[in-house]
């Protein structure tokens, strides 16, 4: 079969529909009703001839062929987004569009370079430019990056993705915090490894392995693992964990009293926030300019 332009907006529908893992999750995303979806999904059933996924009460699954489908859509629309880049590449630095991905909370740091990075590079004659900004955890960040959807990405990366390439730009300080009132507080800070060893912690996931190592207590079962900052923050203001903050993000509660950064000298660690693309990217006019802007506003 020949895939024509209504056959291209079914198989984007499907793709959003797998990766938000069902038509209720995909509303949001794709802002089209539930019916609308479903009836775009047998559209394309009946183009293709075969069975896409089982939807209904049962939930939502994607069938063998539905598998492959979607597997193949993937590589069509990176190849697709591959092309749009090339293309506005050519186009000069003044045109096209920017997406960037960054990891949560950190415009409250001093050091970061975003905001005065895209202070700059909006003025003209690159105010043409599209900007998108999402924030999302490093590996959905690492995903999107090789699947095109993103140019850029800024996080703290600590398994880099050997096709991708990395560019280092600050770093953040974070420290071991407890709520005022736990009760690790009051002990001395020469006797509080087996307050430490019996309390529950809470860590970003992909900073497990570096925050384990530094409070060295070994394999741990008491952990609640999360992505974000907010989270890690509700949990340890509870009163019922210990968990490592960015010094900038705390200090507000720091301030007022409410979080207490615990040995600073020994449990404490920089994190490297660095800013990720696709090889295939480095080389657009728009993606060197925008990395020119961040690499100037941290040396100033």
């Amino acid at each position: 079969m020949k895939l024509a332009g209504a056959d291209l907006n079914s198989l984007q529908i499907f793709f959003a529909v797998v990766e938000a893992n069902g038509i209720a999750n995909a509303q949001g995303p794709l802002n089209k009703d539930a019916s609308t979806i479903s009836r775009a999904l047998s559209q394309l059933e009946s183009r293709l001839g075969v069975r896409l996924c089982e939807r209904g009460r049962q939930g939502f699954r994607l069938t063998p062929e539905g598998e492959t489908v979607h597997q193949q859509a993937l590589r069509l629309f990176t190849s697709l987004r591959g092309f749009e880049q090339t293309v506005e590449g050519l186009r000069g630095v003044a045109s096209g569009q920017l997406r960037l991905g960054i990891i949560d909370n950190i415009i409250t740091d001093p050091n970061c370079p975003l905001v005065p990075a895209l202070r700059a590079f909006q003025s003209p004659p690159r105010d043409e430019v599209r900007l998108g900004l999402e924030v999302l955890a490093p590996e959905e960040m690492e995903r999107q990056l090789l699947e095109k959807r993103l140019d850029l990405a800024i996080s703290v990366f600590e398994s880099r993705h050997d096709q991708l390439h990395y560019q280092p730009l600050y770093q953040e300080t974070d420290n071991l915090y407890a709520a005022a009132d736990h009760p690790i507080v009051g002990v001395p800070a020469g006797r509080r490894r087996d307050v430490l060893a019996k309390s529950r912690l809470v860590s970003r996931r992909f900073l497990h392995d570096q925050e384990m190592a530094l409070l060295n207590l070994g394999e741990r079962e008491r952990i609640t693992f999360t992505a974000n900052l907010e989270a890690i923050a509700v949990l340890i203001l509870s009163g019922g964990h210990l968990g490592f903050l960015p010094d900038h993000y705390a200090a507000p509660w720091v301030a007022r009293g409410e979080l207490v950064a615990l040995d600073t000298e020994r449990l404490r660690h920089a994190s490297d926030l660095q800013v990720a693309m696709h090889p295939d990217s480095a080389s657009r006019p728009v993606i060197q300019a925008f990395v020119e802007a961040l690499l100037a506003a941290v040396r100033t």
